[in-house]
């Protein structure tokens, strides 16, 4: 999709405040599990729920693009398909993560993180749901916004984009914003966002991708 200089600016605008937030939230996210539970979760659907969908709503307003122009479109598959492809992504940037992760967590000496979401977890039914939904946000979010948006943006300022390219910086990028988790989390971020970027580029489609991201934060977040 050609996209007009209009387009790209109002793109790179939308995608400004996201990368600002995730790179400072586990400063201010951490004194806020510290302080008041209901604070924290108030503060974490303003930045996963509210500040995404605004930000989606004023890119379809003043540039004209769609959930279909960023990846997230339905194409003329058998249902089987996705299905599969939401499968080999959960197995493979699973499998990324926890391996890389794990390893690199004995290799630097078992580091600790700055600020772990598990530990402010509620008990019982209302645990349950607050794990749904920070791995439903989690997954549909960071793919739009660190592998759809940016893929978008990137594809028209080239001449000639290159898929490998991308795929290095957005992980680069996505893997630094997990940095209050530790350099454990970093590294197992960075192999899994490489996996997941590889089969949005295979399949043609971002919803397998965020489908598979929301898979493996269930069991990350487990």
């Amino acid at each position: 999709m050609h996209l007009a200089k209009p387009q790209r600016q109002t793109i790179a605008w939308v995608l400004s405040p996201v990368v600002v937030v995730w790179m400072i939230n586990g400063f201010y996210m951490a004194a806020l599990a510290r302080i008041s539970g209901p604070l924290f979760w108030l503060a974490d659907v303003l930045q996963w729920v509210v500040l995404p969908i605004t930000l989606l709503v004023v890119l379809s307003k003043r540039a004209s693009l769609l959930p279909k122009n960023y990846g997230l479109d339905i194409p003329a598959l058998r249902w089987q398909s996705p299905i599969v492809g939401t499968l080999a992504v959960f197995v493979t940037t699973g499998l990324a993560l926890f391996m890389t992760r794990n390893l690199s967590w004995h290799l630097l000496g078992q580091p600790t993180g700055f600020f772990s979401l598990s530990s402010v977890f509620p008990h019982g039914i209302l645990g349950t749901i607050v794990w749904l939904y920070s791995a439903l946000t989690a997954g549909i979010v960071e793919s739009i916004f660190f592998i759809g948006l940016p893929w978008l943006l990137y594809h028209n300022v080239r001449r000639e984009p290159s898929r490998v390219a991308f795929i290095l910086a957005s992980s680069v990028v996505f893997a630094v914003a997990h940095w209050e988790q530790g350099p454990h989390v970093v590294i197992g971020a960075y192999f899994s966002n490489v996996v997941a970027c590889f089969w949005f580029f295979q399949l043609g489609t971002l919803w397998p991708v965020a489908a598979g991201h929301v898979l493996v934060d269930l069991v990350a977040f487990w």
